[in-house]
């Protein structure tokens, strides 16, 4: 079966190589067109691509592929070779690429719904989260700083924690399914997947699954809380309240905010977020 194989040979710690990853699906029984990410041949390969796609990277290489493929008609299929790989893990995809290419074959379909804000003029699309606080501060912080590998998540949990304990409430003014949110948030996140940064949990509920969004925020009450949790996330649920939602209404009063890992300035016009009304299809192994 011929398969479209989009690849950032830098995610992670560089272990999967173009070959490696070539003859691991050739192994069973597919034959891959290679392409990737870090060329600028990406955009003439993604014009065309065979039905089923596969992508072997972290959460970058990941979502550019699914944005750009989103509203086609393509399967997609995730080899999680980066450090976080947030999106793969909120998918179940836990396994290495090794099990993960065997299983696909009887692999049943998943849905993976991908997020929409839309500005007066323009509109963006994300998978992961679109929030305001500590994290558009941690990745206007890590520009220039090493990027691949998979030994910085204690790290980075560690330089959030710094954020928060230094944080003041967000400026946003936020409208949930038509409630404005009153109490003063030293976090907001806006999640479409259950997981973002570094490895960290926010808001369970969220799936990718289900056509809702989750907005997940930390209320001043809860910054000590916040800041034990960041040492230890793995052992309980995040202190952060959530709500499920369908429209988020944001006014971001200039408070800077990140799309994904982009970060975005934040002016005076209301932004709308939401879900795109039609959901890509992923393969997701059953003993995954």
């Amino acid at each position: 079966m011929d398969v479209s194989l989009f690849h950032n040979p830098k995610a992670g710690d560089g272990d999967w190589s173009p070959g490696r990853l070539i003859r691991l699906l050739e192994m069973s029984g597919f034959a891959p067109a290679h392409y990737s990410t870090q060329t600028k041949k990406i955009e003439q390969a993604l014009e065309s691509p065979h039905k089923l796609v596969v992508i072997a990277g972290g959460d970058g290489a990941v979502a550019e592929i699914v944005l750009a493929l989103h509203g086609r008609p393509h399967t997609i299929a995730i080899l999680p070779t980066g450090g976080s790989n947030n999106i793969a893990r909120s998918l179940g995809l836990l396994d290495t690429p090794h099990h993960l290419v065997a299983g696909l074959a009887d692999a049943r379909k998943a849905k993976l719904h991908i997020g929409l804000v839309k500005g007066p003029e323009w509109a963006r699309n994300f998978v992961e989260a679109v929030g305001a606080g500590p994290f558009p501060t941690a990745i206007r912080q890590s520009v220039g700083a090493k990027e691949h590998g998979t030994d910085l998540t204690e790290g980075r949990r560690a330089d959030l924690a710094a954020i928060v304990a230094d944080s003041s409430p967000v400026g946003c003014s936020v409208t949930i399914d038509g409630r404005r949110l009153r109490q003063p948030a030293l976090m907001l996140e806006i999640m479409n997947i259950p997981m973002i940064g570094p490895n960290l949990r926010l808001a369970p509920e969220a799936d990718g699954e289900d056509a809702s969004l989750v907005v997940a925020y930390l209320p001043v009450a809860k910054r000590r809380a916040m800041l034990a949790w960041l040492k230890d996330p793995e052992s309980s649920p995040s202190p952060l309240r959530r709500i499920k939602a369908q429209r988020v209404e944001i006014h971001p009063h200039g408070e800077p905010l990140h799309i994904d890992d982009a970060l975005i300035e934040g002016g005076e016009a209301t932004l709308i977020v939401s879900l795109e009304p039609k959901p890509l299809t992923v393969l997701i192994p059953r003993d995954a």
